[in-house]
């Protein structure tokens, strides 16, 4: 039975989660309104209200970005591709090594490798090495070849992305699903083999509705990883050519950094977070309406 009192136990957890996450966006909030350059000490910094928030929607009687919108496409394009990828790659690997056989311990310790490695690591290592056309694998595989190497960043700059994330998330994907796999009883891959289950049967009409829940939990904590993300394209694409490859993490640093504008910059953190939650939530509910359907 329950104490009025146990509350204080977590009492301590909810402050330090208060003051790490909502503290640093009630400021974000308050940037959002002011008029704040950088470059321009001269300049005061005022309060500007909605003003920054209109700049980039577009509302009328205020400076027009056409290219936000562009933006916000291309974050969500970015970021559906890659985290249908990382679920279906990563419920596909899971499979494969939620098996016992020979040296499946130290494939399951390469898999989670990239998890582990820096972004901007990551994104030197695939831009300098593997994808470069002069001195790259690819460039010198497809000379060998006889072909003409294509710049794959500047031809195909969201492709190469999402392909990138996947790469770098889908091992947290494969640790998730993994968990889930391995926690289904024995005595229920029993009852499948003596019941004649085929493949296709036991895998997608019993392990994967009990492995749902294990589902959510990775789509929606990697659909937060992978909206932040931004590291990749600073260090690959640089957000070009042009904005073809900015999202909407990546603009907010161009405006603190190159632009110098903290309001601006402020006001779009702010859209992306509503954003974020949005999305996180029709995803939620969406994962739940079909939890049910297995119910």
């Amino acid at each position: 039975m329950r104490k009025k009192s146990d509350w204080l136990f977590v009492l301590p957890g909810i402050i330090v989660v208060a003051v790490v996450t909502q503290i640093p966006f009630i400021l974000t909030l308050i940037y959002s309104t002011l008029r704040w350059n950088l470059a321009r000490p001269d300049l005061p910094v005022k309060f500007r209200g909605f003003d920054n928030f209109a700049y980039f929607l577009k509302i009328p009687d205020f400076p027009k970005i056409p290219e936000f919108y562009m933006i916000v496409w291309q974050t969500v394009l970015i970021t559906v591709s890659a985290l249908a990828v990382c679920t279906a790659g990563g419920f596909l690997l899971s499979l494969l090594l939620d098996n016992v056989i020979p040296g499946v311990n130290l494939a399951r310790t390469l898999i989670l490798g990239p998890f582990f490695v820096m972004s901007t690591a990551t994104g030197v290592i695939w831009k300098t090495t593997i994808l470069n056309t002069t001195f790259g694998w690819y460039g010198v595989i497809m000379k060998a070849l006889g072909f003409t190497p294509v710049d794959m960043l500047s031809y195909y700059p969201i492709p190469v992305i999402v392909f990138l994330f996947s790469w770098q998330w889908m091992p947290f994907f494969v640790l998730v699903i993994l968990a889930g796999l391995q926690s289904i009883p024995g005595d229920v891959i029993d009852s499948m083999k003596v019941d004649g289950a085929n493949w296709w049967r036991a895998t997608f009409s019993i392990k994967l509705p009990m492995i749902m829940k294990h589902v959510s939990v990775a789509m929606m904590l990697g659909l937060i990883f992978l909206v932040k993300e931004f590291g990749l394209i600073l260090v690959t694409t640089a957000g070009g050519p042009g904005t073809r490859s900015y999202t909407l993490p990546y603009a907010v640093y161009m405006q603190v950094f190159n632009a110098s504008n903290v309001g601006r910059a402020g006001a779009l953190a702010t859209i992306t977070v509503v954003l974020t939650l949005i999305a996180v939530n029709l995803l939620y509910r969406s994962v739940r309406k079909h939890e049910a359907m297995y119910e």
